[in-house]
């Protein structure tokens, strides 16, 4: 029997939350990084509960996968009507703080992942989505909360609850669509996405609406709201029309998306209290997760340095970057000790261009370079293995920056500047470092940047190329990337197999990082700015 909650049981649960999440994704409708934020947001925000869009057609890769078959999920008996389209309501059933799904008719059929529909109809989703919202907080009126949006997608739900409650938008990116052309059938509900800009003619977009309209907002780190005011990339190619809303953006640092685990914390304790036999330790699980490891990875590891680079196939990741700069490494010295392993999935239009540029060097290179797309059912033990994870992004506005026992490898830019303390870094990656750690903090990986080109407006149409181009193209600005992770790359093979105590040094330094991060920490933020929120504006 499905419905295990009766709609009077949800009212009540709802009423009682101190505050709403709005998420796009959650673990049982995963895409992004998002996906980690939104489940450690539920197991550690007890006094909140999240309502997200139910994805009905979501490929998953088997029944034990489906949570409605799990039984992880399950429907209500609350359904009612969402503007004019059906809308029923499903509710989380594991011990963690509650999702409750809206499944509105004909809405949310991406089949990879809630984004994999058309523009125009993700734009439609993200209206209905709202319309559902509106219903459910007027059908409870719950009093004293406030609701707590994420990205452009939960933008028209805070436009019609913001009378009636405080507002918060949290930015995990600065993505961004004008409504105007979706709110035709919605009457005058949606209106407020039909209004021009008060300098120009053009439409606002709902990033535009939703930071005029927030009490709060606020991104996923320090760093990154400092790239939106000051990186190139988001000051003239992404989110130039968001500058006169930029001072409201508070940089809230999120935590490490798993927890460390016991085994990690007992390995950390040895590194610090004896070093020695710490440093044996660690070797001896980096050879055991090997060993457990698929025999082809095991074989070519052997003697090698093995870097894992993963993620979505996107512009963003610049997986290309990476395949040029080992290409160019293997072509000069083709007994380079170096094993790349990419584990990568579906990402944008351009998906296909990227992975045949991985796919060709793995051709040149077979015992330099292995590609895996898909996710991989032994990650953790690939991750635990693993020397190094290299994040050559173009942004990052927080990043999976640490895991477990794996250094990381990341260009200077957005969250992955702040978080990570470089070792030895130089040019502009030096620089970029010193606005963000002290002489004396202990190092946690590596950091390159190119040298900045002084030449914004080719430096603007660089950056475009490479946002909406696949494969990326080889323009001047790909090519100093290129020659900058290049350097990285030797220097961290080198030191990985001549330098093992420094090594071990990282991995401590590394383990200290995510043990000290705290997700009461990144809501204790927002519950303060919430508090001097409600100084500001009264409800009516």
């Amino acid at each position: 029997m499905l419905n295990t909650k009766r709609t009077e049981q949800v009212h009540s649960i709802i009423a009682g939350a101190e505050f709403i999440m709005l998420r796009y994704e959650t673990e049982f409708t995963p895409c992004t990084g998002i996906t980690a934020v939104s489940r450690q947001e539920r197991r550690h925000f007890h006094h909140g509960i999240t309502i997200a869009p139910w994805c009905p057609n979501l490929k998953r890769n088997n029944d034990k996968e489906d949570p409605l078959i799990n039984g992880k999920v399950r429907y209500t008996d609350w359904i009612f009507k969402a503007h004019d389209r059906e809308c029923r309501v499903l509710i989380s059933t594991d011990e963690f703080t509650p999702v409750f799904f809206l499944k509105v008719e004909g809405c949310f059929q991406g089949r990879e992942n809630p984004y994999d529909v058309e523009l125009s109809e993700l734009k439609k989703d993200s209206l209905y989505f709202g319309a559902a919202v509106d219903k459910v907080l007027k059908r409870i009126e719950p009093h004293n909360q406030f609701i707590w949006g994420a990205d452009w997608e939960s933008v028209p739900a805070l436009s019609l609850a913001h009378d009636r409650y405080h507002i918060a938008l949290t930015l995990h990116n600065t993505f961004d669509q004008c409504l105007d052309d979706e709110i035709s059938p919605f009457g005058d509900i949606f209106k407020v996405f039909g209004e021009k800009r008060a300098y120009s003619t053009q439409t606002r977009t709902a990033l535009e609406v939703g930071m005029s309209i927030a009490d709060v907002v606020t991104t996923v780190n320090r760093g990154f709201a400092d790239g939106m005011r000051n990186d190139p990339l988001q000051q003239n190619v992404m989110a130039g029309h968001l500058k006169p809303y930029l001072d409201k953006v508070v940089g809230i640092d999120n935590a490490a998306f798993d927890p460390v685990s016991l085994d990690m914390l007992k390995l950390k304790s040895q590194l610090h209290y004896n070093f020695t036999a710490g440093k044996e330790q660690l070797f001896n699980i980096k050879a055991s997760a090997l060993a457990a490891l698929p025999d082809d990875i095991r074989e070519k590891a052997k003697d090698k340095v093995l870097i894992v680079s993963m993620g979505r196939r996107t512009a963003q990741k610049q997986h290309d970057l990476l395949a040029e700069s080992v290409r160019q490494i293997l072509k000069e010295e083709p007994a380079f000790p170096i094993l790349v392993v990419f584990t990568t999935v579906e990402g944008d239009g351009g998906s296909g261009a990227r992975w045949e540029v991985m796919k060709n060097l793995q051709d040149d290179f077979q015992d330099n370079v292995i590609c895996s797309d898909g996710r991989l059912p032994y990650f953790l033990e690939l991750m635990n293995a693993a020397d190094y994870n290299c994040m050559p992004s173009l942004y990052e506005p927080h990043g999976g920056a640490y895991t477990g026992i794996v250094i990381p490898i990341a260009r200077a830019v957005d969250g992955l500047a702040e978080q990570i303390c470089a070792l030895n870094p130089t040019g502009e990656a030096a620089r970029i470092n010193a606005k963000w750690h002290s002489k004396y903090e202990a190092p946690t990986g590596f950091l390159f940047r190119e040298e900045p080109n002084k030449n914004m407006n080719q430096l603007t149409s660089e950056l475009k190329e490479l946002l909406e181009v696949s494969p990326s193209p080889r323009n001047a600005l790909f090519m100093e990337m290129q020659k900058t992770l290049t350097n990285a790359l030797q220097e961290a093979v080198k030191l990985r197999l001549k330098l093992p105590e420094k090594y071990a040094n990282l991995v401590l330094a590394v383990l200290k990082k995510q043990e000290s991060s705290n997700w009461y920490t990144n809501l204790g933020g927002m519950l303060a700015l919430i508090e001097e929120a409600r100084t500001r504006r009264k409800l009516r």
